[in-house]
């Protein structure tokens, strides 16, 4: 010991600071790894002994505010956080390992109700509804206009959800403010006043856009709602686009890359999870995705100097989830983006490091329908790596498809695994509104 002599100079630069507290947490652990129930097995993969692994206590949502030791939050508190995340992150692998492959393909659809009940709207659980639920326990649900009446039914609805599913459920709508509001449009701003389109506000900088997102975010929080399909990062550059228009923050690349995350955290702030969408920009296309293929004409290196630029800060900033769209960027791939694996993998997850959920556009989009059968797109979504489906054109085959190409060794099981423990994960660190 006497030969080994270190030198913790904090103030002088010498040893950054991060260093000393890795070290301090690498001593901690060390110190009472006896105590802790988290052990790594022989493959590396950690384990929890003596544990009940119970669905609705692992992936429930939790007060995450404090994601990073910060002025006035204790270093002990900070580790003791850190090694109560590497619990949860242990009994996640165990929970998968026990999950079958269907279980597993269901967490990966994002659906709307009436994919899971055909005959009727659903405003209300009935048993045709609970029924469903139990057959395909699917990840997310997305609620609509048309599933939405009062908002004493709307926040029962939201309740019956969560409570008739194993694994908390990511419910979702798109509330983005402006013209596309699915639940203030009808049941009004509980906050007092009307939230418009951030277009319209851009040149107010981006506490504006905050409180915007903020305001979002308290309604869809009061409801029960834990995701939002917003903020838009799109720009709309090309001035006869129709789809995104003044969806979009600013029709400027660098202006909107100042306001998405401002967005960002307003819709933290609000007690929701966010989505940016729709990568890789559909701003500039000429034509509408809902209907038909719409087509990107920039060079790789365009999108990377304009379009990607909001979409970077929105990473940067924490955004949780990434919509990919339908757009065909010709430089790219000759395929929709959401369905392209040099996009959602090569672009998407490695060269801009988003570590977040990716999911696709609703699949039942003419450009997807038009050319593609349920299964078949969904094989692709998964095998480009997406890790959530949204909106199957028809969920048993979408189910089935993914779970054949599994048996068919078209798709790894270990690819399935990697998409469910975002997901998961995704679910435990999901922000509570307090």
């Amino acid at each position: 010991m006497n030969n080994i002599r270190i030198r913790l100079r904090l103030f002088t630069g010498k040893i950054p600071v991060l260093t000393v507290i890795i070290c301090v947490i690498v001593l901690l652990f060390g110190k009472y790894r006896q105590m802790e129930y988290v052990r790594a097995n022989e493959t590396g993969v950690i384990e929890i002994e003596n544990t009940e692994i119970l669905p609705k206590q692992i992936f429930c949502r939790r007060n995450t505010n404090d994601s990073f030791p910060v002025r006035g939050v204790l270093l002990h508190e900070w580790i003791k956080d850190i090694r109560q995340n590497l619990a949860w992150a242990g009994m996640t692998e165990r929970y998968i390992a026990r999950m079958g492959l269907h279980e597993k393909v269901c967490q990966m659809m994002f659906v709307n109700p009436e994919n899971l009940v055909l005959s009727h709207d659903v405003t209300k659980l009935d048993k045709e509804f609970k029924s469903a639920l139990k057959k395909y326990p699917v990840g997310g649900i997305m609620l609509k206009s048309k599933n939405i009446q009062t908002k004493k039914q709307l926040k029962k609805l939201l309740k019956k959800m969560q409570d008739n599913s194993d694994i908390t459920l990511f419910l979702a709508v798109d509330e983005e403010g402006g013209t596309v509001s699915r639940v203030m449009q009808k049941l009004g701003n509980i906050d007092g006043g009307d939230i418009g389109s951030m277009y319209d506000y851009r040149n107010l900088g981006g506490d504006i856009a905050y409180e915007n997102a903020r305001q979002i975010g308290d309604n869809l929080s009061y409801y029960g709602f834990n995701l939002d399909f917003a903020p838009v990062a799109d720009v709309w550059s090309n001035p006869g686009n129709t789809v995104i228009g003044k969806r979009a923050y600013s029709n400027i690349y660098s202006e909107a890359a100042e306001l998405i995350p401002y967005a960002v955290r307003g819709f933290h702030a609000g007690g929701v999870l966010c989505t940016l969408k729709h990568f890789p920009g559909h701003g500039n296309t000429k034509e509408d995705s809902h209907y038909g293929n719409a087509y990107v004409y920039e060079t790789k290196d365009d999108l990377e100097n304009n379009e990607f630029q909001s979409f970077r800060a929105g990473i940067d900033a924490g955004a949780d989830f990434v919509m990919v769209g339908h757009m065909i960027v010709t430089d790219i791939s000759n395929i929709p983006s959401d369905l392209s694996k040099e996009i959602v993998t090569d672009i998407l997850r490695t060269e801009l490091g988003f570590s977040g959920v990716i999911i696709t556009d609703s699949l039942q989009m003419e450009s997807i329908t038009d050319t593609y059968s349920a299964g078949d797109a969904a094989i692709y979504a998964v095998a480009a790596g997406n890790d959530m489906i949204l909106e199957p054109e028809n969920l048993e085959q979408a189910v089935e498809g993914i779970k054949q190409a599994v048996k068919d060794q078209i798709i790894a099981e270990a690819r399935i695994n990697e998409s469910v423990r975002r997901i998961l994960v995704m679910k435990h660190t999901a922000i509570e509104k307090e």
